[in-house]
C-alpha cells in the first residue's frame, strides 16, 4: 500500500521521465539520422592567402577586420591594392571566420582563368572575430555598422585604381548564418541602400531568429523589417533593384530550422535539396563549401556580368531569368501565356522515329545521328498527359512543340520547333544512374493553345554516352492516387498500390491530413517477386505547394531500399491559422520500367520524435523557467502552512507544478493577450513572425513541452543533489583547479572564508558587473553560492552521519546494561512495595503538571506561536552530573532537564514538547537555498552568451558593450547580500500569499511568452528572486493573542518566571520520586526530562563525544 501510494503521488513524476526519454531519442535522431552527407569538397589550387585592409572603423571596432581574398601570384596585386573586378563581400556567421569564404572565393578565381573571362571577381571577407551573434544580439548592430563600413570602403578601392575598366557602383553581398541576416539589412540600410543590390544568404534565419534571446536581438529584426518596409517595400522601383536569395540546407542542419531561412522579401527561398545541381543536405557549416552549391553559385554570378562593362548587369529582367535558371527547377505542366518563346530550327536530315504505344522505353549505347522522338497530340482521353524522363540528355534545350507537315524522304518531320524548356527540369539520381531530366506535360492544354501543332518532340543529339528515353502517356487522373496519412497510434505498413501498372514511368501520390512540421512518415517503394531486374532505380520526390522549393528528393535502388522519410520544413499556414487545407503534399515517382512496384506508407514515431526535437527545443528553456518558480510557489506554500520548507523534488511533486494547473492558465492568458488589442502589443517581437511559435502557443504540443521540462528540472535537482551529496569534495577540487591556476587547498580555504563573509563577495560582484559584464557577476555568483550549498550539505550530512552513530551505540550500550537493569527492577520491585502508594500520588501530581503544560503547548501550536524561550532552555542545559540529589537506598538518579541534542555550530534543531513535531533547521535552511539557487541558475543560463561574448572580446575591451545582462547581474549581487546571510526562511510573515500568488502570475506570464523571447525570462525570475529577497528582509511577521491559562498570570514576564518556577518544581519533584521507584523511571525513557549527560548510554552523550573527536581532527588536519 505504502509503495502504491508513492508510485502515485509521484506518477507525473515518472511519466516526466519518460517524454524526456522521448526527447532524448528525438534529439539522438536529429543527430545521427541523417549522418550521411552527399556534399563534396572544393580544393584550393594554391596556398590561399588573406590580405588585411585597414577601415578607419577599427578605431571604434579593433577586434574586427577586412581581408582581400587572393591566391599565389595574384596576392601581390591584393597587396598593391590593384582591384579590378567585380567586388564580392562575404560575411561569416555564428562563431564563422572570416576564411569560411576561401571555396567560393577560389572556385571563381579559377573558373575566369580557365574560362579564360575578361573579367573576374574580387572577394572580400569580414572578420567579426568568431563572435557568438545568433546567440548575443548586442553584437549584431556594431557588425552591420562596421560592414556598411567596408562597403564604403570596397568601393573607394576601385575609385584610386586608373586601370578599372567601369568603377562598380554596389558590392555583392554573401552571408553564412547571421551574416546573412546582416547581408539583408545591408540592402536596405540607409548608408548602403545605393551600394547593394543583390544578396545571397545560406542558412540565414530571415524569418525569425532561432533563439530570440535578449532585447538587443529582438531589436535588430524588428528594425531591419521596419527599414526594409519604410525603404524598400514602399518604394516599387527600388524594390525590383534588390534581389534577395536565401538558401536553407534542409535535414541535416540540426542548428538552424530550414523554415526560418526563407522570406517573404526573397526573389527565391530555396532549400539546397531542391536547387537543381545540387539536391544535397549539407551541415550548417558544410554550406560554404559544398562544392554543389559553390558551383551553382558561382554559374549564376558569372551569368549576371555585363561583358561591356564587366560588373553586374543592371537588366533586372535577365537577373531573374538567370537565379530561375539556377535556383529554381521548373515543375509546371502548362505553357505560361506571358512567356515569348522564339522558333528553332529543326534539323530534316535526322532519324525521326514515331511510337503508337503508350508506355514505352527507347535505350541505345550511344548516339551516332540526331533523333527526334514524335509523340503525337491526339484528343484521346487516355493521351491527356505525358511524362518523358530523358538519361544522359545533355541538350539545353531537348524538349520542342512544332507541326510536323513537312516530309523528308519516308518521314514526317518539322521545319520549326518551339522548346518547351520551361515543362523540363532536371530530377535527381543516385550514383552512377546518369543525369535524368523529366517533362511533364499536359497534352490537351497545349493542343487548345496551339491548335496548329501535332507534335510533342523529343530531341537527342549525338553522344557516346548511353541513351535512355522513358515514355508515359496517360489520362493522368489514373495516376493520382489520394493517400489519407496513417492514424498517429498506427503500426505496421499501409498498402496504397499492391501492384503498379506495368512498364509504367509516373505516379503522383497527393497526402491528405499532412500539415504539420511534428508529424513524420516512412514511404516504401518495393519491387515485387516478378521484378527480374538485376538493377532498377526509382526516384521519389516530395513538393510542398505552401513552401515553394522545399523540394527533397530519395532514391530506391536495388543497394539502398530504406524508406523514404517524409517530413515537413514549414507548417501549412492555413492550418496554423485554423483555417481549412486547401493544398496538400505531392510526392512524384519516377518508376522504373523494368519493374512493377509495391507501394506503402506508415507512421514513424520516432522521426516524428526528431521533428519535436529539432523544431521546439528551444521553448524548453522558459518552460524550465516557469516550472522552478512553480516549485517555489509551492516551496513558500508549504513554508506558510506548515513552517518548513520541502525539497527540491518534494516540491516538483507537488499539486501547483502539475500540468494542467499552469497550462490552463497559460492557454487562458494567451487567448487573452491576444485577443484584447490593448494587450496584444506584447507579442509584437521578431518571433512573432514565426508562424511554428504561434500555433505552438496555441496548441496541446505545450504539454508534451511542459512534461519534458519537467522531466529535465528533476533530473537536474537529482544530479545537482547526488553532487552536493557524494561529490562535494570532489567538485571543490575540481572546481578550484579550473578557476584556481594556483594551489587548489589554498584557493578553498579562501572560498571556506569568503563563505564566513559572503558581503565581501557581494561586494565583488556588485563592483564587477559595472567593470566587465553583468553574466560575468551571475556565473561567479552561482558558483560561490554552489560552494555555500556544497558546504552545508557537507555539514549537515556529517551531523547525520554522527547522530546515527550515537543512536547505534546506544542501542548497544543498552543492550549491555540490560541484564544488570533487570536485576536491579527485581530488587526495587522488592523494596518499594511500602513506598507505592505515595510513589504512584506523585506520579499523578507529574501526570498533571506535564498535562498542563502539553495544554498549554496545543493552545500555542494553533495560534502559529511555540511559547518556548530556546535561550532560557540552553541556560537550563548547563547542568553538572556531580550536582545529585541524595535519595535512600543509594540509588542513582537521573537529573531532570530538558536538555535538546547539540550538533554543530550551525545545527539548530527545535524539539519542540507535546505534539509538535520536530522542526530540521538545517534541512529547512538548505531546502530554502537549494530553491534560491536554482532560481539563480536559470537566470545565469539565459546570460551566459553575453558571458561568452565577453570573454571573447576581453583583449580589446574590459567591459562588454552593449551588456543585455548588466541590470540582471546588478540586481541579482545586491539580492545575495542578504540571501546568503540568512540562515533560513522565516516564517508567519505577512504577505505570502502575495508573494506566491506574484510566482503564479509570473510562471504563467513565461509560459505564454517565453517562447517568443527569453528576456521575459531573465528580467521575469530576476524580478521573484527580488521579491522573495525584499519578502524575507522587510516584510513584518502575523502575531496573535496567545489564550491566557489559569496558572499563568496576565502580564508576560509573570508567565515566564511561574513557568520557569513549575518546570523547575516537577524536576526536583520527579528527582525525588525515581530515587525510590526506579523501575519506574527506567519505564519512562520517552519522558523529556531524562539527564543525558549521566546517562553513558544516551544518544547526546555519544553524540557530543563524536563532535569532539570530528573537531580534534578537524583542528589536527589544519594545523
Amino acid at each position: 500500500m505504502r509503495f502504491l501510494d508513492i508510485i502515485r503521488s509521484s506518477l507525473f513524476q515518472i511519466i516526466s521521465f519518460i517524454f524526456v526519454l522521448g526527447y532524448l531519442l528525438g534529439f539522438l535522431n536529429v543527430h545521427f539520422s541523417d549522418k550521411n552527407n552527399y556534399c563534396l569538397m572544393t580544393y584550393m589550387f594554391e596556398y590561399p592567402q588573406f590580405v588585411r585592409l585597414t577601415v578607419p572603423e577599427n578605431k571604434i571596432y579593433p577586434q574586427y577586420g577586412l581581408y582581400a581574398y587572393s591566391e599565389g601570384r595574384f596576392t601581390e596585386r591584393a597587396r598593391k591594392m590593384w582591384f579590378d573586378g567585380v567586388p564580392v563581400l562575404f560575411l561569416p556567421g555564428n562563431s564563422g571566420s572570416h576564411m569560411q569564404a576561401r571555396s567560393l572565393a577560389s572556385v571563381a578565381l579559377r573558373k575566369a582563368l580557365s574560362r579564360g573571362y575578361q573579367y573576374h571577381f574580387d572577394f572580400f571577407t569580414i572578420s567579426y572575430n568568431e563572435e557568438l551573434s545568433g546567440l548575443y544580439g548586442g553584437v549584431l548592430q556594431s557588425q552591420t555598422k562596421f560592414a556598411a563600413a567596408c562597403i564604403s570602403k570596397i568601393l573607394r578601392l576601385y575609385k584610386s585604381n586608373k586601370y578599372t575598366k567601369v568603377i562598380p557602383s554596389s558590392v555583392i553581398l554573401i552571408g553564412h548564418s547571421m551574416g546573412g541576416l546582416i547581408a539583408k539589412r545591408l540592402l536596405a540600410y540607409p548608408s548602403t541602400i545605393n551600394s547593394t543590390s543583390v544578396a545571397i544568404t545560406l542558412a540565414a534565419p530571415l524569418e525569425a531568429p532561432v533563439i530570440n534571446v535578449d532585447a538587443a536581438m529582438d531589436d535588430y529584426y524588428m528594425l531591419m523589417n521596419l527599414e526594409w518596409d519604410t525603404y524598400v517595400n514602399s518604394n516599387m522601383d527600388i524594390k525590383q533593384k534588390k534581389m534577395l536569395f536565401s538558401f536553407g540546407n534542409g535535414p541535416r542542419d540540426i542548428l538552424m530550422p530550414s523554415g526560418l531561412t526563407s522570406s517573404n522579401d526573397s526573389y527565391i527561398s530555396a532549400l539546397t535539396t531542391a536547387i537543381p545541381g545540387v539536391w544535397a543536405s549539407p551541415d550548417h557549416v558544410c554550406i560554404v563549401w559544398c562544392k554543389q552549391l559553390v558551383m551553382v553559385i558561382n554559374r549564376f554570378l558569372f551569368s549576371i556580368v555585363d561583358p561591356v562593362t564587366e560588373q553586374i548587369t543592371e537588366n533586372q529582367d535577365l537577373l531573374m531569368s538567370r537565379a530561375k535558371q539556377y535556383f529554381q527547377a521548373n515543375r509546371s505542366m502548362t505553357l505560361s501565356p506571358d512567356v515569348v518563346r522564339p522558333n528553332l530550327t529543326m534539323v530534316a536530315d535526322a532519324f525521326w522515329y514515331e511510337d503508337n504505344r503508350r508506355i514505352y522505353q527507347v535505350s541505345r549505347p550511344q548516339i551516332d545521328k540526331t533523333t527526334y522522338l514524335m509523340i503525337r497530340l491526339v484528343g484521346f482521353p487516355q493521351n491527356r498527359f505525358v511524362a518523358v524522363e530523358a538519361v544522359n540528355v545533355d541538350d539545353k534545350e531537348w524538349i520542342f512543340g512544332c507541326n510536323a507537315k513537312f516530309t523528308y524522304n519516308t518521314y514526317r518531320y518539322c521545319k520549326q520547333a518551339t522548346p518547351l524548356s520551361e515543362l523540363s527540369r532536371w530530377t535527381g539520381a543516385a550514383a552512377d544512374f546518369g543525369r535524368r531530366k523529366l517533362a511533364t506535360i499536359h497534352l490537351h492544354n497545349i493542343k487548345e493553345q496551339h491548335p496548329d501543332w501535332s507534335h510533342v518532340i523529343v530531341r537527342v543529339s549525338p553522344t557516346r554516352k548511353p541513351i535512355v528515353l522513358n515514355v508515359d502517356i496517360n489520362d493522368h487522373a489514373s495516376r493520382e492516387i489520394f493517400v489519407n496519412v496513417p492514424s498517429d497510434f498506427s503500426f505496421g505498413k499501409t498498402i496504397i498500390r499492391q501492384e503498379t501498372e506495368q512498364e509504367s514511368l509516373y505516379y503522383e501520390l497527393i497526402l491528405k491530413d499532412f500539415n504539420m512540421l511534428y508529424q513524420a512518415y516512412l514511404l516504401y517503394v518495393e519491387p515485387t517477386a516478378s521484378c527480374k531486374a538485376i538493377q532498377y532505380h526509382v526516384s521519389a520526390e516530395m513538393h510542398v505547394p505552401w513552401a515553394a522549393n522545399h523540394e527533397y528528393f530519395h532514391y530506391f535502388t536495388q543497394a539502398k531500399r530504406t524508406p523514404m522519410k517524409l517530413r515537413l520544413f514549414k507548417s501549412n499556414p492555413n492550418i496554423t491559422n485554423g483555417l481549412e487545407a486547401t493544398e496538400h503534399v505531392k510526392i512524384t515517382l519516377l518508376l522504373d520500367p523494368q519493374c512493377t512496384y509495391t507501394i506503402s506508407i506508415s507512421t514513424s514515431w520516432y522521426h516524428r520524435l526528431a521533428q519535436l526535437a529539432r523544431n521546439y527545443s528551444p521553448v524548453l528553456v522558459p518552460y524550465v523557467a516557469a516550472i522552478v518558480l512553480l516549485a517555489a510557489r509551492s516551496n513558500l506554500l508549504h513554508l506558510q502552512e506548515h513552517g518548513t520548507c520541502v525539497s527540491i523534488h518534494s516540491a516538483l511533486c507537488s499539486e501547483g507544478v502539475k500540468p494542467y494547473y499552469a497550462l490552463v492558465f497559460g492557454r487562458l492568458a494567451a487567448t487573452v493577450l491576444v485577443t484584447i488589442p490593448a494587450l496584444s502589443f506584447l507579442f509584437e517581437n521578431a518571433s512573432w513572425r514565426n508562424l511554428e511559435l504561434q500555433y505552438f502557443i496555441k496548441s496541446l504540443l505545450v504539454v508534451p513541452a511542459y512534461m519534458t521540462a519537467l522531466g529535465i528540472v528533476n533530473i537536474t535537482a537529482a544530479a545537482v543533489l547526488a553532487v552536493m551529496v557524494f561529490s562535494s569534495q570532489i567538485a571543490h577540487r575540481l572546481f578550484f583547479r579550473i578557476m584556481w591556476r594556483g594551489s587548489s587547498s589554498l584557493a578553498e580555504k579562501m572560498a571556506s572564508g569568503l563563505q564566513k563573509v559572503p558581503m565581501v563577495v557581494t561586494g565583488a560582484l556588485l563592483f564587477g558587473a559595472p567593470l566587465s559584464c553583468g553574466a560575468a557577476a551571475l556565473v561567479a555568483g552561482a558558483a560561490f553560492y554552489a560552494f555555500m550549498l556544497s558546504k552545508m550539505y557537507e555539514e549537515y550530512l556529517e551531523d547525520y552521519v554522527y547522530k546515527l552513530m550515537a543512536k547505534v551505540a546506544a542501542r548497544v550500550c543498552r543492550m549491555f546494561k540490560s541484564k544488570k537493569t533487570q536485576e536491579a527492577e527485581t530488587s526495587l520491585v522488592k523494596a518499594g512495595s511500602s513506598t507505592e502508594l505515595s510513589s504512584q500520588k506523585d506520579n499523578e501530581e507529574i501526570k498533571s503538571t506535564n498535562d498542563k503544560n502539553v495544554k498549554s503547548i496545543e493552545g500555542s501550536k494553533d495560534n502559529k506561536i511555540v511559547p518556548v524561550d530556546d535561550l532560557k532552555n540552553e541556560k537550563k542545559e548547563n547542568t553538572d552530573c556531580n550536582k545529585l540529589v541524595p535519595v535512600e537506598n543509594n540509588t542513582e538518579v537521573k537529573e531532570v532537564t530538558s536538555e535538546k541534542p547539540r550538533g554543530r555550530k550551525n545545527s539548530r534543531k527545535r524539539n519542540s514538547q507535546g505534539a509538535d513535531s520536530d522542526v530540521d533547521e538545517d534541512l529547512n535552511n538548505l531546502n530554502f537555498h537549494m530553491m534560491m539557487f536554482f532560481m539563480w541558475v536559470v537566470v545565469t543560463l539565459v546570460n551566459v552568451p553575453a558571458l561568452l561574448t565577453w570573454a571573447r572580446n576581453f583583449s580589446y575591451s574590459m567591459v562588454l558593450k552593449p551588456d543585455t545582462s548588466y541590470h540582471t547581474g546588478l540586481v541579482m549581487s545586491a539580492c545575495s547580500a542578504y540571501i546568503w546571510q540568512l540562515d533560513g526562511p522565516r516564517r508567519n510573515l505577512k504577505h505570502y500569499d502575495v508573494v506566491t500568488a506574484l510566482l503564479f502570475t509570473m510562471a504563467v506570464f513565461i509560459l505564454t511568452l517565453g517562447p517568443l523571447s527569453l528576456t521575459v525570462v531573465s528580467y521575469g525570475v530576476t524580478f521573484m528572486f527580488a521579491v522573495i529577497t525584499v519578502q524575507q528582509m522587510l516584510d513584518t511577521e502575523l502575531i496573535e493573542n496567545v489564550p491566557q491559562s489559569n496558572e499563568t498570570n496576565s502580564s508576560e514576564k509573570e508567565k515566564e518566571e511561574s513557568e520557569e518556577k513549575q518546570e523547575e518544581t516537577s524536576a526536583s519533584e520527579f528527582n525525588d520520586k525515581s530515587g525510590k521507584d526506579k523501575a519506574q523511571a527506567e519505564n519512562t525513557e520517552e519522558t523529556p526530562t531524562s539527564s543525558d549527560d549521566c546517562n553513558v548510554c544516551s544518544e547526546s552523550r555519544i553524540y557530543r563525544i563524536f563532535s569532539n573527536l570530528r573537531e580534534k581532527f578537524s583542528f589536527s588536519e589544519n594545523l
